[in-house]
């Protein structure tokens, strides 16, 4: 029976989907009825600008302006390289590796040689959604009627609200307007894989109110099979889920309020592990008859309100959002097996005030931001084969709340030069309380409470030398809050971590000619009392026991060399070691590389567009080199370097219809990307493989966006 129709927070989802999709038909019909009205007063749109004079989401400079290094996707660029969900970025984001740690609750995300990989529960690397920092077991997540995303390298206290130590990955939807637009998206790919995307936005009442609808409906299967239970396709996820968003603006006011609500269920076969040399076997490791295959499921809903009003050059923003996640968790562990459900929420407020337009000799923005988290988890081990033996149950409840002023300015000291300052004051507490019990005993109990002040700051310098050539340089800092383990397994978890902080030094350089762009760069990060994973696997807790560094090169190169030809290269270089780590067992890790950070990354890519008498082709091609990296502190679990494949080809009639035929990882390349060594040895979880597919899509309306 299916999932959807089982699971008792699904069907809460389920009715909030239908009341979506009722909306959906409303919007949907304003969409067509003010397309109809407007078709013969209405030029075909033209494309919008990918890459050039792009706007930093949170600064009112230019991207290449800023004096560090970011990258910005528009939803069409999303689309051409399949990115269905945030797992997918790295597609399209140059020096970024995603990766499933176990399960889709934690994702592996490194930027510049600094991993989430640490600390699953708290990454390094912050996501946004509409100026909304996400929960970290919501990371990874579909992407939905997406404008853009953006990335930006490196710290940003002093932009952002939530820490964003290693960078942000910044994602804006589609919001609704006076131009009524809808779409909508279906297709297919290996392993009975599927996809359809729903989305509508246009006008409800004329000049003052705006609405749109988003909704999507996804499957991916896995490719490892259980030879214990007979099941196939294990590794994948599906998921639905949609969002609604109301825009009161009305015309020639300075002001507007939007309420936006979404909603999600995903679920899946994670937590699946092969045997570390044995890839392509394909087959669970270790596999104990009479065992069930994992479980996993996440449900959660998220509302959030945002005010604007713009004032003599100026904008003052406010936001609040309210999350909360519902997870349910089961997997076999050999002839055990552990249930780990949790519970979520979160509430955030945030208000914003800084200048926007140009002629001025300074910029600035600036804010305020609190939020605060709840986690809830329980724990349980059970012997399951010959028979069902429970063991000690530990209940656990976590709370964070962070306080925080922010800012930065960029005073224009030239007409080609321009100096950016940033700060930033924080108070982070946060505390825990669990207990272990078996048989109505107590066998620990931890209540601890930790709070720390932080103060941060950053200095950049950005000179234009030529016109398009722009040089830069910035010093910043960034910063993990001190905590405690949120998975705690024994009374040491009742002793907190110490803030993990860093000092990141960048130069680099980004031209722009024509049909002609180049970045390069270099970086190096030095961390202290970096926050780490102790002990043997199934008891760790987490300890500020390492100093670090990661230093590297990075480059882009994009060139339309003729006509509708446009070839392109990225890569990095990084090396990142631990200077010294100390496990408190008498293991000295100095000299190590830190695990999940690859020793290069580097890609090329081919595209071209030609039009025929039935429409307008797009084929293109990107390959991809991903160098050794390690899974373990003592660098004794290795992925050796691979080389990934993708083809494309895209067949456009108008602005109206589309379809896509594609192969990722053509030659079926398997690698490890998360790896343990449990009681029975190494394991490993393993790429889905070659994937093949095709997208179809259709959009009414206003289509330059």
């Amino acid at each position: 029976m299916s999932y959807f129709n089982t699971h008792t927070s699904a069907r809460w989802h389920q009715k909030l989907y239908k009341g979506l999709m009722a909306g959906g038909v409303l919007v949907s019909c304003s969409a067509q009825a003010e397309t109809i009205a407007a078709k013969n007063n209405t030029s075909a749109p033209k494309a919008a600008k990918e890459h050039l004079e792009v706007v930093g989401v949170r600064q009112p400079r230019r991207l290449d302006q800023t004096g560090t290094s970011g990258q910005f996707v528009t939803g069409t660029q999303l689309r051409q390289k399949q990115v269905w969900d945030t797992n997918d970025l790295a597609r399209v984001l140059p020096g970024v590796q995603i990766q499933s740690s176990g399960s889709f609750l934690f994702p592996a995300i490194t930027v510049r040689g600094i991993t989430s990989a640490q600390d699953l529960y708290h990454p390094a690397t912050t996501f946004y959604v509409d100026d909304v920092p996400v929960l970290p077991i919501n990371a990874m997540q579909s992407l939905i009627g997406i404008e853009s995303v953006q990335l930006l390298r490196g710290p940003q206290a002093a932009l952002y609200g939530q820490s964003a130590e290693g960078g942000v990955i910044d994602i804006a939807t589609r919001q609704p307007g006076p131009r009524a637009h809808a779409s909508f998206e279906a297709g297919a790919e290996s392993r009975y894989g599927y996809h359809v995307t729903g989305t509508a936005d246009g006008s409800l009442i004329k000049d003052w109110l705006y609405g749109s609808i988003a909704l999507t409906s996804q499957e991916q299967q896995g490719n490892v099979s259980n030879p214990s239970t007979g099941s196939r396709r294990l590794g994948g996820f599906e998921s639905r889920g949609g969002r609604a968003t109301l825009r009161l603006a009305p015309t020639d006011q300075p002001w507007e309020l939007a309420f936006a609500v979404d909603g999600s269920c995903s679920y899946g076969s994670q937590d699946v592990y092969v045997g570390f040399n044995h890839l392509r076997d394909r087959k669970v490791a270790s596999v104990v008859p009479g065992t069930p295959d994992p479980r996993l499921s996440r449900c959660g809903h998220d509302e959030s309100l945002h005010g604007s009003y713009h004032f003599n050059g100026w904008k003052f923003s406010a936001i609040a959002s309210w999350q909360e996640s519902d997870i349910s968790r089961s997997f076999p562990y050999y002839s055990y097996i552990s249930t780990q459900p949790e519970q979520w929420s979160a509430n955030t407020q945030e208000l914003r005030f800084g200048t926007e337009g140009k002629h001025r000799f300074f910029d600035v923005v600036t804010g305020f931001y609190h939020q605060t988290t709840y986690q809830d988890r329980t724990s349980q081990t059970a012997a399951y084969v010959p028979s069902y033996i429970p063991y000690p149950l530990t209940a656990s409840h976590n709370r964070a709340e962070t306080v925080a002023l922010y800012g930065n300015a960029y005073w224009h000291i030239l007409k080609n030069l321009d100096l950016g300052l940033g700060g930033r004051l924080s108070r982070d507490m946060s505390s825990i309380a669990f207990n272990s019990t078996y048989g109505g005993q107590t066998l620990y109990a931890g209540n601890k409470s930790r709070n720390q002040n932080m103060s941060l700051g950053n200095v950049s310098l950005d000179y234009e030398a030529l016109p398009g050539w722009h040089l830069h340089g910035r010093v910043s800092q960034g910063y993990k809050p001190a905590g405690f383990n949120y998975a705690p397994t024994s009374i040491a978890d009742a002793t907190s971590y110490n803030p993990e902080r860093e000092l990141s030094y960048e130069i680099g350089t980004v031209y722009r000619h024509k049909k002609f762009f180049v970045r390069a760069g270099y970086f190096y990060n030095k961390l202290q009392n970096e926050q780490v994973y102790v002990g043997p696997a199934g008891y760790q807790t987490i300890a500020s026991a390492a100093r670090a560094h990661a230093s590297g090169v990075e480059g882009e190169i994009q060139w339309e060399f003729r006509p509708g030809w446009i070839i392109g290269a990225d890569g990095n270089r990084t090396i990142s070691k631990f200077d010294s780590f100390n496990d408190g067992a008498g293991n000295n890790y100095a000299g190590l590389r830190m695990p999940y950070v690859p020793e290069f990354m580097a890609a090329g890519h081919l595209s071209t567009r030609f039009q025929t008498g039935f429409g307008r082709i797009e084929p293109g091609l990107d390959l991809r080199v991903t160098g050794p990296q390690y899974f373990d502190i003592a660098n004794q679990l290795k992925q050796p370097t691979y080389t990934q494949l993708d083809l494309r080809t895209t067949w456009s009639f108008g602005s109206r219809y589309e379809v896509m035929v594609y192969a990722n990882n053509v030659t079926d390349k398997l690698y490890r990307t998360y790896a343990f060594t449990g009681p029975a040895g190494n394991v490993a979880q393993i790429s889905f493989g070659r994937t093949v597919g095709f997208n179809l899509k259709v959009a009414i309306g206003d289509n330059s966006k």
